[in-house]
């Protein structure tokens, strides 16, 4: 779980990677159990957060130094710590809502659904169309068992940043990424068939404009769960022809995954996930 915190860390601060847009159930970097530290290792950690922690006196505002001190208090596993953290951070820098996110973000890992819901809301309130946010209040109301909110918020979004009675915003907002998580939210509710739809639907209006990889990457995943390995490949391969260096590499890297996987023993159970971390108190 820490290390999918650190990912979203680095994501929101700094700007996501390329895996990083299926938030949801397509979120290729995949969540696993940290390693138990050593006692050494776990003092030097606690040194380390002291010296961090001295270091932001000085420079409370570098933003490498924010995210290496958060991300060491998440590798010690005090994740009340820099839930903390976070929240006098996003007192002390309300225009800066990745800290709110983020706090967030634990929260709903420690199994606090409802005040994660309410936090996030509050963002959403300030910035009702910010990606990020929309992500993370879908996964909470899917975890929540409330599957048609999520799809209403994911929808309603979508229909938003399309804006058809406003032709000239189409060029200043990225469309794209919202349905994405419009399709990954009916995906997660077993709508298979839907979220297929929307993709081939954004697929076409693509080829007509300017050919985007990422609706064929989605659709290559959703072959990919249902286990159409053949139809999943040659979604990435089209997908490959119109990607940059950096998206290339990705699909490489993914392709060659998933062709090992389909090579594994059937019989090889999956690893089991961490424990849930005790809850973080809120004030």
């Amino acid at each position: 779980m820490q290390r999918a915190i650190i990912l979203l860390l680095r994501g929101v601060l700094f700007g996501g990677s390329y895996a990083g847009m299926f938030a949801l159930g397509w979120w290729v970097a995949s969540d696993t159990p940290a390693e138990v530290a050593t006692a050494a290792a776990s003092t030097a950690g606690q040194q380390k957060v002291v010296n961090l922690r001295k270091k932001l006196d000085r420079l409370p505002d570098d933003p490498d130094l924010l995210l290496e001190f958060i991300t060491t208090q998440l590798q010690q596993g005090d994740l009340q710590a820099a839930y903390d953290h976070l929240q006098t951070l996003g007192q002390q820098y309300p225009q800066r809502w990745q800290f709110g996110l983020l706090a967030a973000e634990l929260l709903r890992t420690s199994g606090e659904l409802a005040a994660a819901e309410q936090q996030t809301q509050r963002l959403l309130a300030v910035n009702p169309d910010n990606l990020s946010l929309l992500r993370l209040y879908c996964r909470i109301l899917l975890e929540r068992g409330e599957p048609g909110r999520a799809e209403a918020i994911a929808e309603a979004a979508w229909q938003r940043v399309q804006s058809p009675g406003n032709p000239g915003a189409q060029g200043t907002v990225d469309a794209v990424p919202y349905g994405l998580l419009l399709a990954d939210v009916r995906r997660s509710q077993g709508k298979v068939g839907a979220a297929d739809q929307l993709l081939e639907q954004m697929i076409d209006r693509s080829k007509r404009r300017r050919p985007d990889p990422r609706p064929l990457i989605a659709q290559a995943m959703l072959r990919q769960d249902n286990g159409d390995l053949e139809a999943a490949q040659q979604l990435l391969a089209e997908a490959r022809q119109h990607g940059d260096s950096t998206t290339i590499k990705w699909l490489d890297i993914l392709s060659r995954r998933w062709s090992l996987e389909l090579t594994r023993a059937p019989t090889q159970t999956p690893a089991q996930p961490p424990g849930t971390p005790p809850p973080l108190t809120t004030p």
